[in-house]
């Protein structure tokens, strides 16, 4: 008999993230959680569930059938194709349930924004005096997103360094990643992937949503976007597989973002360049560079014509294989939901990741730079033309 002290999580969606969820979910690794149910639609998935889960979870081969057992579960955890997070994610906070979903939220700002709007009020319902809750388990509602890289040692040691303004202000960065290399394999791994139709984009939607949160959250959203680029370079789809992407920020800080999924050398690079030092992040280990002076005090004060009378003290940092981000990421919504925790990624920030994809396809498509805020109307009509053109080249 489970602990009925324990949030009842339901996993719609028993993919590759689904399975993996429901297994740690199933095996009691998470505190606070147990499994009360997955939705497979194929028959191979409810197998799958039927034979790797041990603690009698319910199967159900769609939403409506879930929903019509609604008093046994209290979370959902939606990991299906993107399009299908907005409205699985009001579905839920209308039922009055706890809301995990994966990357990214939806695929336009304006999906992102029905989804927070969701959980707003469901926040408001919770606090109405009128509102009777069948468990306090319930209430107020928790909506996270799964951005587990915010996880990582190395980027939280990151953004603890750039919040100690050890690197004093930040002129430059430039960030490269190569490390999601994608065969055609994996691209016909599912009909809804690698489309504008199915996925709403490629690289930048799928693996770059995770890159894009963990930018956002290192130095915020730009003032403007201009992206580069080649949709379908080394693949025969009408996606990105590769993008180059410019950002202005205020002060004059600029940012180069380059992602690309079909490079056989894996790499993840950050370069940090600020005043007063300067952070490089290679795969796995930290160089960090702080300097003498602040460069633009020495700039106008040495008696000499380039970096004579600089110096710089170099410090570096290595970080083992991370292989808990997901444990983490669970325990933290079950904390959240028990304890009031501090959500590690709260489903609103889906929004600002969201508006950088957009603004980068919309920018590529436009040949334009892109200020934020834009029209997300405007985007929602390029990306309806880029789907309908797709489907005439097929």
């Amino acid at each position: 008999m489970k602990d009925q002290k324990d949030v009842r999580v339901a996993i719609v969606g028993m993919g590759g993230m689904g399975k993996k969820y429901a297994s740690l979910i199933d095996s009691r690794k998470i505190r606070g959680l147990c499994l009360a149910a997955v939705v497979g639609r194929s028959r191979t998935s409810q197998e799958w569930a039927a034979e790797n889960l041990g603690n009698g979870a319910a199967v159900y081969p769609d939403e409506d059938a879930l929903y019509a057992c609604a008093d046994t579960f209290d979370a959902v955890l939606i990991t299906t194709p993107h399009r299908l997070h907005p409205d699985m994610t009001v579905r839920a906070f209308r039922a009055g349930k706890h809301v995990f979903c994966e990357k990214p939220a939806g695929v336009t700002l304006s999906d992102a924004r029905r989804m927070s709007q969701a959980a707003e009020e469901a926040r408001r319902m919770a606090a109405s005096p009128s509102c009777s809750s069948p468990s306090s388990l319930l209430r107020p509602p928790v909506y996270a997103m799964m951005f587990h890289q915010r996880t990582y040692p190395k980027h939280r040691r990151i953004r603890k360094i750039l919040e100690s303004g050890r690197l004093g202000r930040i002129s430059r960065v430039q960030l490269e990643n190569s490390r999601f290399f994608r065969t055609a394999f994996y691209h016909r791994s599912g009909n809804w992937r690698s489309s504008w139709k199915g996925e709403g984009g490629g690289a930048l939607i799928n693996q770059g949503s995770h890159l894009l949160d963990f930018w956002q959250w290192l130095f915020g959203l730009p003032e403007t976007v201009y992206a580069d680029i080649p949709f379908g370079k080394y693949n025969d789809f009408a996606v990105d597989d590769e993008a180059t992407i410019l950002m202005d920020y205020p002060g004059k800080m600029t940012g180069t973002f380059i992602l690309s999924t079909q490079e056989g050398s894996y790499l993840e690079r950050l370069e940090i360049a600020g005043t007063k030092g300067r952070l490089l992040m290679e795969n796995d280990e930290l160089t960090i560079s702080v300097y003498s002076q602040d460069t633009r005090e020495y700039a106008g004060s040495a008696g000499c014509t380039e970096r004579q009378q600089l110096t710089e003290t170099v410090t570096r940092e290595s970080f083992p294989p991370f292989t808990d981000a997901y444990d983490l990421m669970l325990q933290n919504f079950s904390d959240a939901i028990h304890h009031g925790a501090p959500l590690i990624a709260p489903g609103e920030e889906g929004e600002k990741s969201m508006a950088l994809i957009n603004a980068a396809y919309l920018s590529a498509w436009k040949g334009t730079k892109v200020s934020l805020p834009f029209d997300p109307e405007e985007y929602r009509r390029h990306l309806t033309a880029a789907a309908e053109q797709e489907g005439n080249d097929g």
